[in-house]
């Protein structure tokens, strides 16, 4: 009987610990399956932008200053062309920098930039008319959030004090002081989210659903030596990867954020013989006229212009290239016009002619961009090689479907 009473004992806590053990894998098995489901039903909810890439952890951050050089005060040969078009005009010079320059203190010797801290490196800036600045401005949203009311800029502009060098080859050189209060100026009249206060202090959780936008666009071409890479900034355009090794990207690196996107509108196309390209069919297909002829004037222009003659002969007198001797002539007068109406406090009130087509025409670039995002492609490979993973913008980006 004990022997038996064992027996049943034993069978019977094996019987037990084989029903435990199968309801255990049955729950476990019932909580995969709930897992599954709700992770289906959330796949349902968002969607994968293919053409729009994000990166880097904090906020989007673009370090800038100008200066308003003097460049008859200049004697190196270098900047022959820049006295003779500038010499006694106003002259406003914007320069872009990398967060590594930004960041650390510098000076120039033996004509170059170097760090004054040992064993730093920093990657280069980018200095440019004022005139070329506004054609790289509408291919940046900066994006913003409500504070208190009214919108502040996402993006975090980092006014800088440093000194530029125009002659750093020279004995005595020529340096110009950057000017913070310009700066300032030019950035809420070109982006008018800056005439609030921007507040670089916030919570992240009050501005996690804001984001910084670069629109880009590819453009391949062939070159003597093969098929060129280029992207495509508002007006800008840039080589890559040289843009990225020569320093002329680097400014681009503080915008490196989950709050950025990075969004690619496709690859742009230019007929020169019909004077025609990609933004110019879209904008006359989409009834924005004005736009459409304001920017074939821009991307090719007639020769028709007799305010443009005096500038031509100088620069033909300086031995300038032929080909580009138009193009040369006509940013040197928006260079003039962009300067004075600055300088002079209001560049909406002292338009003209001169702002260039996407700046003069937002809602018809607005068009354009949504237009880009409705109808989205795939990059071509070497976008992702020579220029998202350089800057570090190697991440699609995810947002909820629309119900």
């Amino acid at each position: 009987m004990i022997d038996d009473l064992t027996t049943e004992e034993e069978q019977s806590t094996i019987f037990e610990s084989f029903s435990d053990v199968a309801l255990c894998t049955l729950a476990v098995a019932l909580l995969l399956v709930t897992l599954l489901a709700i992770n289906i039903t959330q796949n349902l909810d968002v969607q994968i932008n293919r053409n729009t890439f994000s990166g880097g952890v904090m906020r989007p951050s673009f370090h800038l200053e100008c200066t308003v050089p003097d460049f008859s005060a200049t004697t190196v040969e270098e900047l022959a062309v820049e006295r003779a078009l500038f010499a006694g005009t106003p002259y406003v010079a914007v320069h872009l920098f990398s967060p590594s320059l930004a960041l650390i203190a510098t000076d120039v010797r033996e004509g170059g930039t170097v760090a004054l801290g040992e064993d730093e490196t920093f990657a280069q800036q980018q200095d440019l008319s004022l005139y070329q600045f506004m054609r790289l401005v509408p291919g940046i949203d900066p994006g913003s959030f409500e504070v208190a009311g009214q919108k502040t800029a996402l993006l975090l502009p980092s006014i800088l004090d440093k000194q530029m060098v125009y002659e750093p080859n020279s004995a005595e050189g020529y340096r110009a002081n950057s000017d913070r209060r310009l700066t300032k100026r030019m950035l809420t009249q070109l982006w008018p989210v800056y005439s609030n206060p921007t507040y670089p202090a916030r919570r992240p959780e009050d501005y996690s659903q804001a984001r910084t936008r670069i629109f880009v666009e590819s453009k391949t071409v062939e070159g003597p030596a093969g098929e060129e890479h280029h992207i495509v900034i508002g007006h800008s355009v840039y080589k890559v990867p040289e843009a990225l090794d020569d320093g002329s990207l680097a400014w681009l690196g503080g915008f490196s954020s989950g709050l950025t996107e990075m969004v690619f509108l496709g690859e742009t196309w230019s007929d020169a013989g019909r004077r025609t390209n990609k933004r110019i069919e879209f904008f006359e297909k989409a009834g924005y006229d004005a736009c459409a002829a304001a920017y074939r004037e821009y991307a090719f222009p007639s020769q028709d212009a007799p305010e443009l003659e005096p500038v031509r002969e100088t620069l033909r007198q300086l031995g300038y290239p032929e080909g580009r001797i138009e193009q040369r002539s006509r940013d040197a007068i928006g260079q003039r016009q962009a300067s004075v109406a600055l300088l002079s406090g209001n560049i909406a009130e002292n338009r003209g002619g001169f702002l260039p087509p996407l700046l003069a025409h937002p809602d018809a670039w607005a068009a354009y961009i949504r237009n880009g995002q409705k109808n989205p492609v795939d990059p071509p490979k070497w976008f992702y090689s020579d220029f998202l993973d350089k800057l570090g913008f190697d991440r699609l980006t995810i947002e909820r479907a629309s119900p």
